[in-house]
């Protein structure tokens, strides 16, 4: 059986968002979620995926026709403040 219960510490003591009863002796294993490590890795993920998407453009071959449009893509910093 997997449970999972959100919350946050306070005073050195778990306090779960909703109301949780375990059973004495139950095996319980507790994951700390650290938000700011968090960020860091889906800023990496999101990077990642743009320079998928550009290496993908400088390697295609496909002959493009007409003018193409100017666009402008929104800084990963404007995205954050929307």
């Amino acid at each position: 059986m997997l449970l999972v219960v959100e919350g946050y510490f306070e005073g050195g003591r778990f306090i779960a968002d909703t109301p949780v009863q375990i059973p004495e002796g139950k095996k319980t294993i507790v994951t700390v979620l650290d938000e700011e490590v968090n960020k860091d890795k889906e800023r990496e993920n999101y990077v990642a995926y743009w320079n998928k998407i550009i290496e993908d453009i400088q390697n295609s071959d496909e002959v493009l026709e007409g003018e193409p449009e100017r666009i402008r893509f929104k800084t990963p910093e404007e995205i954050d403040a929307l």
